[in-house]
């Protein structure tokens, strides 16, 4: 063995400096051919199936409320304000720096990862010029917030980024880019298929971190002044957020987590969300397929809704803004150092930030659906329009509305609403009505988590959740009572001591501990026992806005029901939940519960404040439904592909028999077509080829397909003469499609008055 060694040491004292360096030469050539190969497979072969960036010869911005200034303040405010959001992975000290970003190199390039040519190249919106707020020129809603834990600037990602659009026109040999605020975004951030945003960014950080020569150039840009002092933490750092991003499973593609590419244009949201907190956060048991990516949805008017996700599951806007906070990358430690639970009174603090999340709803609540822009795409058809209302009201109105609220259903769901008007009810219509693709709604509904390991107890949950169950209840009868009382006044019914139990019934919005009043229930129902039945004829005459399918008998039925069976069966919901087994929407939901009840106990905020806070007092409890909302339509126009999946490419294509619906197509190009309401169908080969044959990609379902006959017997007597799965409405002839098209374009969902009361309240009206 000694001999060995001794062989050895004698060879190396034999090596020439000479044959030394090119040894050393041969070696770093071969390395670098390695990271070039390695690098040409990761990223330049497949960046060749991406369009290029699209060439724009000027801007439209829109008055959606926010005026046509680039630089107006709303539109500011929804753009730039942080969420608290990272890319980070694992802790806040992994998170990619503001500086970072605009400085990161492209591999084997001088060009910035961040150059607006190449964010185009991936579909990001970009201004065509720095502004104040964006003084970097990065995309739409790239930002960055000060992160207290390491001290410096970090990349912030908001709800802008994902949640505002654009559509391409040329007219006159002339590029236009029409800004949709609020509507939906083409780019793939997510998709971890090589040459993607994401794969790409760690290449450039890799790079970065592994060359010498570009480190340094990187270490410059980013110290500035200081540098060189601070080059070997910046190394370090760089470092760790690079195995932060290796470390996580959830968006590591070999794991094949998400086996339906989502490619331009969508994300499986719900999916992520889940990965991230239960999976990333928590133990990679928790990891699931996600195999339901979904179109990003406009966000006009949807402060008005009563139910928001495309299944229905959040009522609460804090609820559901916490939520994509956390999908985006918002820190949530949920255990320690060492995988075990935190101390209870240290558990989910977030870095989400509650108060801006509050300035951007706000804001929201001021924006409007885009109007069609007649100068670039067209005059209207008013005729033809007038004929696709009486269209739309005959076959489309019923499910898409608007339906605002009563007056107590109002105030039992969002009592700090100023009117009922802003209160739409949204009703979830389940799948195997509907017919289209379930995947979405399937996977909320199946995917199970265990979150034991945070600490949290199965008396954990019933100590959240009961409170909110209660208050709710204790609405909800409220509600009703109201209704029966306005309800039989309008039929000139008696009315016994109703309204004197309803002077007594407590409010449930200001206690700041809910109660149980079970003698005011018994008070209520004996009341109810004394007066008269309801006419066999329940035929009162709303007013378009008072109220949506619900009139005497049903509000008297359900009001009893709630006060005989209400409290056992509301206080036995959180009694099923598992903290091993929970659904998406149950982890969720809770998780969200308790990092608001951390803030508010950190803060010091009582109920009505807390109520504010949340969104006009709306409660965060969840609704899981197997089915799909069908949203108020305005502004539908300008926001394709449709369907949830984004399966199909114009609205034209939403009014055909679906086995005559394009079956694949290129998504990329933002060319709009405004004679289909849609994008220009793509057979370029360019951009994401979205194949309808994949599950998940289904472009099946909601179909106007019924003979008239049929569809006549159908609206005669619904029960007994029910439409196959996925039909929902009578085989359309062309001119009727396009006249419900025409009609589109200008659909406001607002309320016209016919005729007003003598205090200048509507008494009659009809939605637009």
């Amino acid at each position: 063995m000694a001999d060995a060694a001794i062989g050895f040491i004698d060879k190396l004292k034999q090596i020439t400096v000479a044959q030394l360096i090119r040894w050393l030469i041969k070696t770093a050539i071969t390395l670098f051919a390695i990271a070039f190969i390695v690098f040409a497979w990761f990223v330049l072969w497949p960046v060749s199936s991406i369009p290029d960036a699209e060439q724009v010869d000027e801007y439209i911005y829109l008055d959606q409320g926010w005026g046509t200034n680039v630089s107006s303040e709303g539109r500011n405010h929804y753009y730039y304000t942080p969420q608290g959001t990272s890319m980070a992975q694992g802790t806040q000290h992994a998170a990619v720096r503001y500086d970072w970003f605009v400085n990161l190199r492209i591999p084997f390039s001088d060009e910035r990862f961040a150059s607006p040519e190449h964010m185009r190249k991936y579909r990001f919106i970009v201004e065509p010029n720095p502004t104040e707020k964006n003084p970097d020129q990065l995309p739409i809603g790239f930002t960055k917030h000060f992160n207290e834990t390491i001290g410096q600037e970090v990349l912030d990602i908001t709800c802008a980024a994902c949640h505002s659009g654009e559509l391409h026109y040329t007219k006159d040999n002339k590029k236009y880019a029409i800004r949709i605020d609020g509507g939906q975004a083409m780019h793939a951030f997510t998709d971890p298929q090589r040459g993607n945003f994401a794969p790409v960014l760690l290449a450039s950080m890799m790079y970065t971190r592994l060359n010498p020569w570009k480190f340094d150039e990187f270490a410059e840009g980013v110290l500035k002044q200081s540098y060189p002092n601070g080059k070997d933490k910046l190394k370090d750092d760089l470092w760790l957020s690079i195995k932060g991003f290796l470390s996580a499973g959830q968006n590591n593609p070999l794991r094949g987590l998400y086996p339906v590419q989502e490619g331009f244009g969508r994300t499986d949201a719900l999916g992520r969300i889940g990965n991230t907190v239960f999976g990333d956060h928590l133990t990679s048991d928790n990891y699931q397929d996600g195999a339901a990516p979904v179109s990003y949805p406009f966000v006009w008017n949807i402060w008005k809704f009563d139910w928001v996700q495309y299944n229905g599951s959040v009522a609460q806007p804090l609820a559901r803004n916490i939520g994509e906070a956390l999908g985006v990358g918002a820190v949530i430690p949920l255990l320690d150092d060492n995988g075990n639970p935190l101390p209870k009174e240290q558990r989910f603090t977030s870095s989400v930030r509650v108060d801006d999340l509050n300035l951007i709803e706000e804001t929201l609540r001021e924006l409007r659906p885009p109007k069609w822009p007649t100068k670039i795409l067209g005059g209207v058809d008013q005729q033809k329009a007038a004929q696709g209302k009486v269209l739309f009201n005959q076959y489309c109105q019923e499910c898409h509305g608007p339906h605002p609220a009563s007056k107590a259903k109002q105030l039992a769901s969002a009592p700090l609403k100023t009117s009922p008007l802003h209160e739409w009810l949204i009703e979830v219509i389940p799948t195997d009505h509907i017919g289209t693709d379930p995947s979405a709604a399937d996977g909320f509904m199946d995917r199970r988590y265990d979150i034991s390991m945070t600490g949290v107890t199965n008396q954990d949950i019933l100590d959240t959740l009961s409170p909110l169950l209660l208050r709710q209840l204790n609405r909800n009868v409220q509600y009703r009572l109201t209704e029966v009382i306005r309800l039989r006044e309008a039929k000139g019914l008696e009315l016994g001591t109703l309204p004197q139990e309803l002077a007594t019934y407590p409010d449930p919005n200001i206690e700041e501990e809910p109660s149980y009043p079970k003698q005011n229930y018994d008070s209520i129902l004996a009341a109810l026992s004394g007066l008269a039945e309801v006419p066999a004829i329940d035929s009162i005459t709303e007013q378009p806005y008072q109220g949506y399918k619900c009139y005497v008998k049903c509000q008297t039925k359900q009001l009893i029901w709630l006060l005989k069976s209400g409290y056992e069966t509301y206080m036995s919901v959180p009694k099923g939940w598992d903290v091993k087994s929970l659904t998406e929407g149950e982890g969720l939901n809770l998780i969200g519960l308790l990092i608001k009840e951390k803030y508010y106990k950190d803060k010091g905020l009582d109920y009505v404040e807390q109520m504010k806070i949340q969104g006009f007092g709306t409660m965060d409890l969840p609704q899981q439904i197997r089915g799909y909302k069908p949203r108020p339509l305005a502004g539908v126009w300008a926001t394709p592909p449709f369907l949830h999946n984004g399966s199909v490419p114009s609205i034209y294509e939403m009014l055909i028999p679906p086995k005559d619906r394009t079956p694949e197509f290129y998504m990329g190009s933002r060319e709009y077509d405004p004679k289909h309401l849609g994008y220009a169908i793509k057979t370029d080969g360019k951009g994401f080829l979205l194949d309808t044959s994949v599950k998940g990609n289904w472009n099946i379902g909601h179909g106007f397909t019924a003979d008239k006959e049929t569809y006549a017997k159908h609206r005669a007597d619904y029960k007994n003469n029910p439409l196959p799965k996925g039909v929902i409405g009578p085989l359309l002839t062309d001119e009727e499609r396009f006249a419900i098209i025409e009609y589109l374009k200008i659909k406001t969902d607002e309320l016209v008055c016919l005729e007003q009361n003598e205090d200048g309240s509507c008494a009659q009206g009809e939605w637009d």
